[in-house]
């Protein structure tokens, strides 16, 4: 066959096969791409995977909640639309589930998992009854507004390397934008425009000092309402706190004080030593005693862990 091209040639050996053998190459075609998507999103080698395999990073959920939260906006969707005064635990739950599921499942596992969490953000959304900080009674909130989910995923990555670095081992400048490129893929995931998201960690961190400056970053009556029933004193309450204290003081001196966690929660400059024990202890521990057991999991069941 002179003159006919490599491609046309595979087009014509696919018009002639019997339509038994053209199903069969088409349905390994599938399985190729159902292989593709059991395997984890993100390499066990990446620093990504590193850093969120501890399970010390769990600790950094409780933080990253009380920083949401302390945008009047935000607070403002779970105060109308969580149940956390009966369920305490439930958003730490969801929070440290998910992103479990994103960066040690599999690719359908994950993307499931974000479908999920964005269909239930479609029924939060409302208008503030109250002024709260810059923002008028009456301004309107939805938890699927790019802005407010920027906010969310920034706690959680300043949260989660904070704990990391503060209690598991130092993070080097390299290590941090290696995670952040990881970390760009989560905000394409859950629909995070690329015109609004730092493309990088320097970048990143000059967009969080903005935010932590600015007015938006205000307590509300909502958001301390909300931490006085999570740390309420009952048995659930303290059991929460009991396991949030080291995270909570962690907190940024002025949401600390905004909260009003006082002589409950020592501010960060009070935990100086417990993380550099921490952080001799990680040394001497082994590695399988401190992971994720869902990234443990994935590294023994999923292909390409």
């Amino acid at each position: 066959m002179k003159g006919v091209s490599e491609e046309g040639k595979i087009s014509s050996f696919l018009h002639n096969v019997p339509d038994t053998t053209r199903r069969l190459l088409s349905s390994n075609r599938d399985c190729e791409k159902m292989e593709a998507m059991r395997g984890p999103l993100f390499s066990p080698k990446s620093v990504f995977w590193r850093v969120n395999r501890e399970i010390a990073c769990t600790f950094a959920a409780p933080r990253a909640v009380m920083m949401q939260i302390a945008h009047p906006l935000v607070a403002a969707g779970v105060a109308e639309h969580s149940e956390f005064r009966k369920h305490r635990f439930a958003r730490l739950y969801r929070t440290s589930l998910a992103a479990a599921a994103i960066t040690f499942g599999s690719k359908d596992f994950a993307l499931r998992a974000v479908r999920s969490i964005n269909q239930k953000h479609q029924k939060v959304h409302g208008v503030l009854k109250t002024q709260a900080g810059p923002f008028a009674a009456g301004t309107p909130y939805d938890a699927n507004d790019p802005e407010l989910k920027l906010w969310v995923l920034a706690t959680i990555t300043d949260s989660t390397l904070l704990v990391y670095d503060s209690f598991v081992s130092r993070l080097t400048d390299d290590d941090c934008e290696s995670y952040y490129a990881d970390n760009l893929r989560v905000g394409e995931l859950f629909g995070i425009p690329s015109s609004i998201t730092p493309q990088n960690y320097k970048d990143f961190r000059v967009y969080f000092d903005r935010m932590m400056a600015s007015e938006a970053i205000h307590v509300s009556d909502e958001a301390r309402d909300i931490a006085d029933a999570l740390f309420a004193r009952t048995p659930s309450g303290l059991l929460l706190f009991a396991g949030s204290a080291l995270s909570l003081g962690l907190l940024p001196e002025r949401l600390h004080d905004e909260f009003g966690f006082g002589s409950r929660v020592p501010a960060a400059r009070s935990w100086k030593r417990i993380p550099n024990l921490c952080r001799s202890l990680r040394r001497f521990t082994p590695s399988v005693l401190c992971a994720n057991p869902a990234a443990t999991l994935s590294q023994l069941f999923l292909p390409g862990s």
